[in-house]
């Protein structure tokens, strides 16, 4: 009975410290490089070699060969607040984290391009510590998923070119968990596709459509915890909480982890000489991950949550001023809908709720051959509330990017 309940216990422990990324923190300033217009224009702008990414299409468009490199670090600020006993709140959970991102472009001939995106996806590294009011089910975890991407355009005519590539996501997760005496580490692959549109209405004005496969990451790896005995709460009007006896354990576990597919559209109208605007929309299924499954021990032990996750929807707009023949200055706004507004299937890793996004950059252009877009953006997560499993409070949740792109043609 001992070994059956602390699989059990584990489990479910499992389930709810993975919960948030089953909701998939994908974070679009890691790969798409339009951050400086708060995503808006990403399906259609076709500048530079990141476009291999953002929207294979657009390859099209680069005369040659063409290397984007990016250098970023994003400042993530993930605060719980207990609405029961402020001793249980968390400090910062988030921190300073780098990243980077890496585009190809080689023109094949008048009408072929190719191209080779290597990217991170999303991920974080969150600490919480072994006294705030979750430290059973999360006190610290990092987790990684880079995408290798290489990808194809053909042009049709001069108005319309198509393109398309295969997505192949390498993910890492580790963490640990019931107040630092367990811990799980997994690693998965997984491959999905990606497509692409963009149609040259006029010399001003052009539009772009985007679609990414879902990703179903089944994560696989080990656990260990040590012999422990921990308070559980009693769930009821009056708070309480029992102490159980976990033996030390160890073993394989498994973990499906789904990242919906998205598309978006999106506009550039060249307004003025000097002055641009860029838009998009878009739309992620969260409704199709219906539930996470957990296994243990090759499957002898299998638990399962259902979801209540919505359909994402995103909006971006975002202007683009040329101030000198070298200089072009740019901003942007963007909302996200939120996929979970239900406080009882919220979880720690990295809760959100709806996004909104504040973005200013430049680009300079050194050289005829070599520019640089430097970029600032903030991120609004929002303050979502959870009540569930002895957490009952309100995160207060943000984020800041500050990169730089250099850009390079070969011509």
């Amino acid at each position: 009975m001992k070994t059956s309940y602390s699989l059990t216990f584990l489990g479910a422990s499992l389930l709810l410290a993975f919960q948030a990324n089953a909701a998939g923190t994908l974070v679009q300033e890691m790969s798409k490089m339009t951050v400086s217009t708060a995503g808006a224009g990403s399906a259609v702008l076709a500048e530079n070699a990141s476009v291999a990414y953002s929207n294979p299409a657009g390859m099209s468009y680069i005369d040659g060969d063409a290397l984007s490199v990016n250098a970023a670090v994003m400042d993530l600020g993930i605060y719980y607040h207990d609405d029961i006993d402020p001793s249980k709140d968390s400090d910062n959970a988030g921190g300073i984290q780098p990243y980077g991102s890496l585009y190809y472009v080689h023109q094949l001939n008048d009408d072929v391009h190719l191209g080779m995106s290597v990217s991170a996806q999303g991920g974080s590294a969150l600490d919480y510590g072994t006294s705030y009011a979750g430290a059973l089910n999360l006190n610290d975890l990092k987790l990684s998923v880079i995408q290798f991407n290489p990808s194809v355009s053909y042009q049709i005519n001069s108005k319309l070119s198509i393109g398309g590539g295969l997505q192949i996501d390498y993910a890492t997760f580790e963490e640990n968990l019931l107040c630092g005496q367990g811990n799980i580490e997994t690693d998965s692959w997984t491959l999905g596709y990606n497509l692409g549109l963009m149609y040259q209405v006029d010399e001003n004005n052009r539009l772009g459509v985007a679609y990414r496969s879902r990703m179903n990451h089944d994560l696989t790896g080990s656990f260990s915890t040590n012999a422990m005995t921990v308070s559980v709460p009693i769930p009821g009007p009056i708070p309480g909480s029992v102490d159980k006896n976990i033996s030390a354990m160890s073993g394989e576990a498994g973990l499906n982890v789904l990242n919906p597919r998205q598309i978006e559209v999106s506009g550039l109208h060249q307004l003025t000489n000097p002055l641009s605007l860029v838009w998009s929309l878009g739309f992620e299924q969260w409704s199709d991950n219906d539930s996470t499954t957990i296994s243990i021990n090759d499957g002898n032990r299998i638990s399962q949550i259902e979801r209540n996750f919505d359909d994402v929807w995103t909006g971006a707009v975002g202007a683009r001023y040329q101030l000198t023949p070298k200089l072009r200055v740019e901003s942007g706004i963007g909302y996200a809908s939120s996929p979970l507004d239900d406080p009882d299937y919220q979880g720690a890793d990295l809760p959100v709720d709806t996004q909104h996004r504040y973005s200013i950059g430049a680009t300079y252009l050194w050289s005829k051959d070599i520019s640089f877009n430097t970029y600032y953006s903030y991120v609004d997560y929002g303050e979502p509330e959870i009540n569930n499993s002895g957490i009952d409070g309100q995160f207060d949740n943000s984020n800041q990017f500050i990169g730089i792109t250099m850009n390079m043609a070969f011509k």
